[in-house]
């Protein structure tokens, strides 16, 4: 799978052999500071709730392709720890591909209680996922503390973070927190990270000895 980090939430994924290709989260223009708008194609959109910065879905055009090469599961849980009535619903996205059985899992706007959210049922879903896409900025989300704790709780092989905001490139919701704040916690926890300019992975050649990568948007303003 090759996974374009597009900014803030917002993921292209494309199967390499076919070129079909789902968006997850794009975010609406103006949205989201620091970000260009989003001008893309894919075979399918996804959105797991309908807030502006993640329910953009009219920036992507569709293009149809007959059959998917990935099975898409999802699981209902809340935007906020008092089971929605703070900010509604959220869903999580766990796309398998069917060849080669590689699980990718989007995790939107988690904001349930971490012990709610981690049900035996819903474990079997997204333990050991090959990627997880974890918010970490807090406010809306998970923080780094608890998006850490999901992490060490569901093994995930490679986290790429998102929704956060990066103070050195200027870009994210002001108000929640900082991938400079993220990473330092992630190191005394044990972790291995990995910063690279790329903006996007690719899972066959992906090699690198650590368990956090973070890699740069495609749609920052330069």
């Amino acid at each position: 799978m090759l996974i374009k980090y597009v900014g803030h939430a917002c993921f292209k994924i494309r199967d390499n052999e076919t070129g079909y290709s789902i968006v997850i989260d794009p975010y609406k223009p103006d949205s989201v500071r620091g970000f260009g708008t989003i001008k893309d194609t894919a075979s399918e959109v996804l959105c797991t709730h309908d807030h502006f910065d993640h329910n953009g879905a009219e920036c992507i055009t569709i293009e149809p392709m007959s059959e998917s090469p990935f099975d898409v599961k999802c699981i209902d849980t809340y935007h906020d720890p008092e089971k929605g009535a703070l900010r509604g619903e959220n869903r999580i996205y766990i796309i398998t591909h069917k060849a080669s059985g590689e699980k990718l899992v989007h995790y939107g706007d988690i904001g349930e209680k971490l012990d709610d959210l981690l049900t035996e049922e819903n474990l079997e879903l997204l333990r050991d996922a090959d990627v997880a896409l974890v918010p970490i900025g807090g406010v809306y989300t998970y923080d780094r503390h608890e998006a850490l704790d999901l992490i060490e709780k569901t093994s995930p092989k490679l986290v790429l973070p998102m929704h956060y905001r990066a103070e050195a490139a200027g870009f994210g919701l002001p108000n929640i927190g900082s991938i400079e704040e993220f990473l330092p916690e992630a190191v005394s926890r044990g972790h291995g990270i990995s910063v690279g300019q790329m903006w996007f992975v690719d899972t066959a050649d992906y090699n690198v000895d650590a368990d956090i990568l973070v890699i740069r948007p495609q749609n920052m303003k330069l």
